[in-house]
């Protein structure tokens, strides 16, 4: 006999995969070796769900040839399914996700994951095996999935479990099912334990962390305790809960958390139970209640991550001024930084020996002290604290004095600086973790860090994956942190490819790059202005190593001047929100996501934003650059950031812009695929005019630019050679259709120059006559030559403004100037007795019209070249 198996009280998850793994074991019948939970019973009860089941008392009588065993890893959980099969000594196929458990079955096989729910790795396995299921069992596992994940919402989801939570649906799984039978309200009889339990709630206190204990007695045993705990933990954001409910002579212990670093799994298998890190379960027999209780806190204070102190937060480069400059320079340096206060060193040494804040400064300049030194306005009393000092102390020192940030020391010698941003940032990360619930009233808002390891590991390129882990190691042998940024962390969190390596050093970056090239055998190529280096790989793939840095604009629209910062400020500089993220890759914070400025928050809601209210100001082709993102990630521009765009052009700042910047970026967004749907969004912005006061735009004008964009279609389609620059097409037909002397007026702008003025400046002329290459009578040949003479980007448009039958005559004219040859060469022609001179070129130009106007077919084309050349010399010498 063949059966697969699973624990005691079998939930969704334990029941769906048990009934679904039946079609990846043929033969096989489900063993149950008790009853299910009372949630599964009901759904039993009212759903028709046949599956071949086997019950234990006929198991007794048959041997056992192979068990598949899903959902747990512990012999006592099977009851007496565990002494059939030692009975029988049968082999044992264990699938399983909880990883982090010892297999105590002694499994022939293991299928284990790291996912949220077996079923997840039940679905996979119908994947890898080209199974397709039906739509009762895409709907079972869906429910087994949303009750081990909480919804899709538990510390342990994983990227698989939500891309499988998608392929399940679109095979008809059921999320009515899930809404009825998994996610559902309390019954009245939890609703009493649920308040029962909060009024035995007490809170304690470990390691900084708030645990809260319920301990109450019970006078029967329920079956659905656990989503009770589940629901309690929810409601009051608890990020840390212990239940424990007493039935003599059993306790039984629910876990829950949300703490990062806390695998309550690992404290339920001290007392023999288990679970995974967020939720964990045991049953304690024959033991006093309160002696459970004060074992079970000392297990949980063991197993606490170790407390945050304040070395763990500080930025190890600490930024300061000479105590002998003056107050102009220091007040500079502050704005050039973005930030409020500055701690001063002596000028004759390292030694830190005071402060100083925007508000001291801009008194002193007021009072005419621009030019004294800085000591003499500094406040001497320098805020210092011990590397060991708790986060709790931090707040309370914040709080009560109202510093701008602290030193932290060691044995009197500082190691870092903490902000009061950085401190308030770290207590927002670390409520999230600990039990701050996705509230409906708070649906948009994510933490501002999360590990994202297991994404870079799976989802990058091989070679990517490779460099990071060597990046990492290069950052940990130097010391200095290291963060990956720009736009592969936003195309990795939205799944889109790309292999665009930046990293950003808190440090040199040179230096960084040099170490990093020694590492992989390399080369470094630094550039020292600009505080980079560009690493090529021996496989050829390049990468951009920075100083972390940040950007200053003396004037609006003026290219930036650069000085050394950190990655905060780094980070600010960038134009979006969703390119202003970074990924840990130095110490143990590898993998975690950085995300100072809601820069996540947008992707989700698919915005482009700004990160500050001058960004438009200070560089002017950001709202250009606005609409490519917009358009190449299909996102929309924030409102916030469109009234900042209109701001900026009631303030005439793309006036200052140079051509040769503007050409760039335009040239880039129009380089983009559709480009007409980025020139709809520059018009929407009101963009256009601002662009080049001579453009106007209209809903005919639209129409007409998607016309424009079909004959690019058909172009690249026919392979007729490269097509006009995208920048030059489109703009140039903007210009076309606003006025007789818009195409100069945008030559003007984009500081046009040469061939490409030209060009632009005859479009107009050289439209019309591809116009005209179309009229009745005009030979085929003709109208060729006449197209030949002109720019690819004037045809394309003439096709454009043509009806469909003169569009045909001139693609017809395009097609034929590409492909008909004429066959025959001037070397052939010498070889045949023609005397080598102009009559050569004649004739083959001739041919190739004979050839176009279907006068004679290529068997024919050399004999009539060498005629007409004979022709043409005989003409000569008359």
């Amino acid at each position: 006999m063949q059966i697969v198996t699973t624990h005691l009280s079998a939930d969704f998850d334990a029941f769906s995969a048990c009934v679904c793994a039946l079609r990846l074991y043929p033969g096989h019948q489900v063993l149950f070796p008790g009853s299910q939970e009372a949630a599964v019973r009901r759904f039993l009860a009212e759903v028709d769900t046949p599956f071949p089941e086997v019950r234990l008392r006929v198991v007794r009588r048959e041997r056992l040839d192979n068990v598949v065993v899903v959902d747990t890893r512990t012999p006592r959980r099977l009851g007496e399914v565990w002494q059939l099969i030692q009975r029988d000594r049968c082999p044992i196929t264990l699938i399983d996700h909880h990883v982090t458990e010892m297999d105590k079955l002694g499994s022939q096989e293991m299928i284990e994951r790291e996912v949220g729910a077996t079923c997840t790795i039940i679905a996979q396995l119908f994947q890898e095996k080209g199974l397709t299921p039906t739509p009762e069992e895409a709907s079972l596992l869906l429910m087994g999935m949303y009750e081990d994940t909480g919804g899709l919402s538990y510390r342990e989801t994983t990227p698989d479990d939500l891309r499988i939570a998608a392929w399940l649906l679109e095979n008809g799984g059921s999320l009515e099912w899930v809404r009825r039978w998994v996610l559902k309200g309390l019954v009245p009889e939890q609703l009493e334990l649920l308040n029962r339990i909060t009024e035995a709630t007490e809170n304690v206190s470990l390691s900084d962390v708030d645990v809260s204990v319920a301990m109450l007695e019970v006078d029967r045993y329920y079956e659905e305790a656990a989503y009770v705990v589940h629901r309690w933990v929810d409601t009051f954001d608890i990020p840390v809960g212990v239940v424990l409910l007493v039935q003599p002579p059993h306790v039984n212990v629910i876990l829950r958390s949300r703490l990062e670093g806390l695998h309550v799994g690992r404290v339920a298998q001290e007392f023999n139970g288990g679970g995974h890190a967020t939720a964990a379960s045991a049953r304690v027999s024959n033991r006093m209640p309160v002696e459970v209780r004060e074992q079970l806190l000392e297990v949980l204070n063991r197993e606490m991550p170790p407390p945050v102190a304040a070395a763990d937060i500080a930025t190890s480069s600490i930024f300061s001024i000479a105590s002998d400059e003056t107050v102009e320079a220091t007040k500079e340096l502050i704005n050039q930084r973005r930030i409020n206060a500055l701690p001063v060193r002596d000028a004759e040494g390292d030694k830190l020996v005071g402060l100083v804040t925007r508000q001291i400064l801009d008194r002193a300049v007021s009072h005419g002290l621009s030019d004294r030194p800085v000591k003499t306005v500094m406040q001497p009393d320098l805020p210092c604290v011990a590397a060991e000092t708790s986060l709790t102390q931090l707040r309370d020192l914040f709080l009560e004095r109202s510093h701008r940030f602290v030193v932290v020391t060691r044995d009197e010698r500082p190691l870092g600086l903490v902000t009061r941003m950085d401190l308030f940032r770290r207590l927002f990360e670390r409520q999230y973790s600990t039990g701050a619930p996705l509230d409906h009233r708070m649906a948009g808002r994510r933490p501002v860090s999360q590990s994202i390891t297991r994404l870079l590991r799976d989802t990058t390129p091989v070679w990517v994956s490779k460099l990071l882990k060597t990046a990492k190691a290069v950052a940990d042998t130097v010391g200095i942190p290291v963060y990956l940024v720009g736009g592969m962390v936003r195309d990795l969190l939205l799944a889109r490819p790309n292999e665009d390596v930046d990293l950003v050093v808190e440090g040199s970056g040179i230096d960084f790059g040099y170490a990093l090239a020694g590492f992989t055998g390399g080369r470094c190529h630094p550039h020292q202005p600009f505080l980079t280096a560009v690493v090529t790989l021996p496989d050829g793939h390049r990468v951009d190593v920075v100083s972390a840095r940040t950007e200053f604009y003396r004037t609006p629209a003026a290219l930036p001047e650069v000085a050394t910062s950190l990655i905060r400020q780094d980070l600010y500089r960038r134009d979006f929100t969703i390119n202003a993220l970074a990924v840990v890759l130095h110490g143990e914070r590898h993998g975690q996501l950085v995300d100072f400025f809601g820069g996540r928050m947008d992707l989700q809601k698919r915005e482009i934003r700004v990160l500050h209210s001058l960004s438009f100001i200070d560089d002017p082709t950001r709202a250009i650059r606005a609409v490519r993102y917009a358009r190449r990630l299909e996102f929309s521009v924030a409102p916030d950031t469109r009234n900042l765009i209109e701001t900026a052009i009631q303030e005439r700042v793309f006036d200052e812009l140079s051509g040769q910047r503007l050409r760039r970026e335009l040239r880039q967004l129009l380089e983009e695929p559709h480009p007409t749907q980025a020139l709809a969004l520059l018009a929407e912005l009101g963009l256009v005019p601002a662009i080049c006061s001579a453009l106007e735009w209209s809903e005919e004008l639209h129409t007409f630019l998607l016309k424009l964009e079909g004959q690019v279609a058909w172009f690249e389609l026919e392979r007729l050679g490269d097509p006009p620059p995208a920048w030059l097409l489109f703009l140039g037909a903007v210009a076309l259709h606003s006025g007789d002397s818009a195409t100069e007026a945008l030559a003007d702008r984009l500081q046009l120059t040469g061939s490409l003025r030209e060009r632009l400046n005859d479009l107009r002329e050289h439209v019309d006559k591809a116009k005209l290459s179309i009229e009745d009578g005009l030979k085929r040949s003709k109208r060729v030559q006449s197209i030949e003479s002109l720019n690819t980007e004037a045809t394309l448009i003439a096709m454009a403004e043509l009806d469909l039958e003169s569009r045909r005559a001139l693609a017809d004219a395009m097609v034929a100037s590409v492909r008909v040859v004429p066959g025959v060469s001037g070397r052939q022609l010498v070889n045949a007795g023609v005397a080598p001179g102009p009559s050569i070129g004649e004739a083959i130009r001739v041919t190739r019209d004979a050839l176009v106007d279907g006068t004679i077919d290529q068997h024919q084309a050399f004999e009539f070249a060498l005629e007409a050349a004979k022709n043409s010399v005989d003409d000569q010498h008359q």
